[in-house]
């Protein structure tokens, strides 16, 4: 009589579900919903993967997830996929394709192909793409996109702020007066969320430190995680197996006698 009372319930709660449909979740907790946004499978607009082709996602365990990491940002994708971060790192714009069950439940939306249920904690402000170059901050003057020895190499600029800065909250101010701080005159940004120090002696007028290689300037385009606006550096594939680092990289105004 139990397993029969059972089936009888599921069946109506498929009968409701078929019924109703399932729907967009537009509120949970301190979470509210900012639609569907495009994605890309490149270049991800929320850069922290918190579960792929998992079958129990749900808005709700995303957004937890989200949370307790500390972000302002998360959204469920294709299903099956949770992402969180502090900035919506490009702007692909609105989309029409969240249109797929969430694993956990299906009931839900969770996303679609390249499309993201988007969802932003208690009203916090987040900046987005596209990024673009800071020229100048107090003392600092941008000096150009640079390649990274690292892994193949010593770091071209070894050290780093006396305070390490979270990869969540870097931009490209506080690493520079991170530099500043700890008494170095060269500062580099690297993959987003890197931020790298040292002190370089001065050349000839206009001549470039000693060691620096210049790459082409669209190799420095990833987005600061903690501020999409702004570039901080990049990352360019170097084999199947391994990337290479590019600095968007500064020089102190002395360095330029310009002070």
């Amino acid at each position: 009589m139990a397993a029969y009372r059972l089936a009888i319930a599921f069946a109506i709660a498929q009968v409701g579900l078929a019924q109703n449909g399932p729907t967009t979740v537009l509120k949970y907790k301190e979470w509210n919903s900012i639609g569907c946004q495009g994605d890309s499978t490149s270049a991800r607009a929320l850069k922290h993967l918190v579960a792929v082709a998992s079958p129990n996602v749900t808005v709700e365990s995303c957004l937890d997830s989200c949370a307790a990491g500390g972000y302002i940002l998360g959204g469920v994708e294709f299903g099956d996929e949770c992402y969180c971060g502090n900035a919506l790192l490009y702007a692909y714009g609105a989309s029409q394709a969240c249109d797929k069950l969430c694993s956990g439940n299906a009931s839900e939306f969770c996303g679609g192909p390249k499309a993201l249920n988007l969802y932003q904690f208690a009203d916090t402000p987040f900046t987005t793409g596209p990024a673009s170059l800071v020229f100048e901050y107090k003392r600092w003057q941008w000096w150009g996109c640079m390649d990274e020895l690292f892994p193949l190499g010593p770091r071209l600029l070894p050290h780093g702020p006396l305070a390490p800065i979270p990869g969540e909250q870097m931009t490209v101010e506080r690493c520079l007066d991170g530099c500043e701080a700890a008494g170095y005159n060269a500062a580099g940004l690297e993959a987003g969320q890197e931020c790298y120090c040292d002190f370089v002696e001065k050349g000839g007028p206009g001549a470039q430190p000693l060691g620096w290689e210049s790459t082409n300037n669209f190799e420095c385009a990833d987005p600061c995680l903690a501020n999409a606006t702004e570039i901080c550096g990049g990352l360019v594939p170097h084999s199947s197996a391994t990337t290479e680092g590019r600095l968007t990289a500064y020089l102190t105004c002395d360095y330029f006698d310009r002070c």
